[in-house]
């Protein structure tokens, strides 16, 4: 096997072999650029653009604590329906009317259903050591300190709810 060497035309000295080393030099750092403008793209977008997405998103939001305005139940139907003013307080009303409804069945039934929670209860204690209902107990009470810490006023806000909502004018 013989080697072929070149020869530089100018003084008949013999060239030495070429090397992949620069090549492979050169592929090093433009991979090592490529992995540093990636992670500088991302700390970038977390440092600087995250934050600023956040802060409008919470610009929009309302305080902590106070609730949005009740949204009309017709701008929860798609906006591609182009409802009327008309139409969209004849849905508004039938809503009303249907949570309304929701709310005198729920009342009538309330009791049967705490009756039946009641006896679950009891049923479960039943199976419980001391130390055990105990413990049930002081969960319950703490599971319903906390239920009445987040809902002040009975419960989360569900579709109608015993707040009248307000039947503002829909933007269009």
């Amino acid at each position: 096997m013989t080697e072929k060497t070149t020869f530089d035309a100018t003084d008949d000295a013999p060239l030495a072999p070429a090397t992949r080393a620069p090549r492979f030099a050169a592929v090093a750092v433009l991979l090592i650029v490529a992995l540093a403008g990636i992670i500088g793209g991302v700390a970038l977008e977390r440092a600087v653009l995250r934050p600023q997405r956040w802060a409008a998103a919470r610009a929009s939001m309302p305080p902590r604590g106070e609730r949005r305005p009740p949204r009309r139940p017709s701008a929860m139907l798609p906006a591609e329906l182009k409802l009327s003013e008309v139409q969209a307080a004849r849905i508004d009303t039938i809503v009303e009317r249907q949570m309304q409804g929701f709310r005198e069945v729920r009342r009538s039934t309330q009791p049967a259903i705490d009756s039946l929670m009641a006896q679950t209860r009891r049923a479960m204690d039943s199976v419980l050591s001391p130390a055990q209902r105990a413990l049930m107990d002081s969960v319950r009470t703490r599971r319903e300190a906390d239920f009445r810490r987040r809902y002040p006023d009975g419960g989360p806000p569900r579709g109608g709810g015993d707040r009248r909502r307000s039947l503002e004018p829909r933007p269009q």
